[in-house]
């Protein structure tokens, strides 16, 4: 049974411009220099892992950053040059906003449902609205259509993005968790939620709207008895897990969770009997708070890994460098293998991710398909050894080994931006997608 873990390709205006609230690493790195060049390489050594464990690969292109028809939408007009240091004159922030390379993490692209586990045996795809942070809801209609491309068979069903409620949203694949016997056998899906879209609590940043899961859940032809809905902890979303795969993780039998990943513990204990009873093989793992406090497991990303089944039906976990500084969870770590099926760790270098708030999870989308399905992909998204030395050596020729902020209205930055994804274009195969290129 194929897993295929789609990727963010992390774009050349990767920069530290603290524009995610909630987001401890974005706020703390705040107007610290970047390296866009070292990113995207980090980001692709990570994929490579998932490569060669027997795994097959897939990449979303980088967004047309700085995304001048938003800030012409806005009255900003002219030559580019001209667009680009008026916007920046008028406000830093603003033009930070339509230069942000956020797409870098899918998963916050989209939350798919395997034909396994829906009515109409189809996979369904919704891409997240991300309508919490303006940053990250411009990236809705570019996400939207790359899922168009990428799942164009009859057997895919891509859907409109979810509406927004109260500016509360959907935040894709971060808020969702499937557990399965195995990934061919039908599973259950379990949306986490924030709060409902109709709370007035203003206290914390809740991003996931309860109404918006649901309409997901039911757009997706889910069985109501495999369906279950799992509230954030407050106390968690105030500590800055801002969205639940800083708190929990799950892949086939397994699932891990901190013991103050969700709000009501009456509502898990009644979930995990249901899957103990349906699942034979299930593990639910607990990481208590005298184990591993809180403020640990969000500092260190622990299980903001990612937990994927190799191509030798092997679980491997794939980890930041950063947890290997945290003795309680390295110790916790000696002991999983003993308890779990998980026996095959790597950690992986990718501080420039993580300064941003993105951990291993956070930079793939993972998505459960049959060897039809797989088929079905348009496989100019998905990577050869040719198509990934022709990534490298544009990102090496072309990104920036230091960006700041300031440097966001350069008309330099825009031209190599828009030669890097043209180019982009033409190695996967995928004609004018670009505005830019439409001109």
């Amino acid at each position: 049974m194929p897993e295929v873990n789609f990727d963010g390709l992390i774009g050349p205006t990767h920069n530290y411009s603290g524009l995610s609230e909630g987001n401890i690493a974005s706020k703390k790195n705040f107007a610290s220099p970047s390296n866009p060049k070292k990113a995207a390489l980090q980001g692709i050594e990570k994929a490579e892992i998932l490569i060669k464990s027997g795994l097959q690969q897939g990449f979303f292109l980088p967004h047309e950053r700085p995304f001048l028809p938003g800030l012409k939408q806005l009255g900003f007009n002219g030559s580019n040059e001209q667009i680009l240091k008026s916007a920046y004159k008028f406000s830093k922030v603003l033009l930070s906003n339509f230069t942000s390379a956020s797409s870098m993490w899918a998963a916050n692209a989209a939350t798919i449902s395997p034909s396994f586990d829906t009515q109409d045996k189809k996979t369904h795809i919704t891409p997240a609205n991300l309508k919490s942070m303006f940053h990250r809801s411009i990236e809705t209609e570019f996400t939207f259509n790359q899922c168009k491309l990428i799942f164009k068979g009859n057997c895919f069903k891509v859907h409109e993005p979810a509406l927004s409620i109260s500016g509360r949203g959907d935040e894709g694949a971060a808020n969702h968790l499937r557990i399965s016997r195995s990934h061919n056998e039908k599973g259950f899906e379990i949306f986490v939620y924030g709060d409902s879209g109709f709370s007035r609590d203003n206290l914390s940043i809740k991003r996931q709207a309860l109404e918006v899961s649901k309409s997901i859940a039911n757009n997706h032809k889910l069985d109501d008895e495999n369906t279950f809905f799992l509230q954030q902890n407050s106390e968690a979303i105030e500590m800055g897990s801002f969205h639940n795969d800083i708190v929990s993780l799950s892949n086939e039998n397994i699932f891990i969770a901190h013991e103050k990943a969700f709000q009501d513990r009456n509502k898990l204990t009644k979930l995990l009997k249901n899957l103990e009873a349906k699942i034979d093989n299930f593990q639910f793992i607990e990481i208590s708070d005298s184990e591993i406090p809180l403020k640990n497991i969000i500092d260190s990303y622990l299980l903001n890994s990612q937990l994927a089944t190799n191509g030798q039906n092997e679980m491997m976990l794939i980890l930041p460098e950063e947890v290997k500084s945290y003795e309680t969870c390295m110790a916790w770590l000696d002991k999983l293998k003993q308890i779990s099926d998980i026996k095959l760790y790597d950690f992986v270098n990718i501080r420039q991710s993580m300064m941003n708030g993105g951990g291993p999870a956070c930079l793939r989308l993972k998505v459960v398909l049959d060897e039809n399905e797989t088929k079905e992909l348009n496989q100019n998204f998905l990577m050869t050894s040719e198509k990934l030395d022709a990534i490298k050596s544009l990102i090496e020729r072309e990104y920036r080994d230091n960006l700041h902020p300031d440097d966001l209205p350069d008309p330099n930055l825009l031209d190599e931006s828009r030669r890097v994804l043209d180019e982009l274009t033409q190695i996967f195969d995928v004609g004018s997608i670009y505005e830019f290129q439409k001109l």
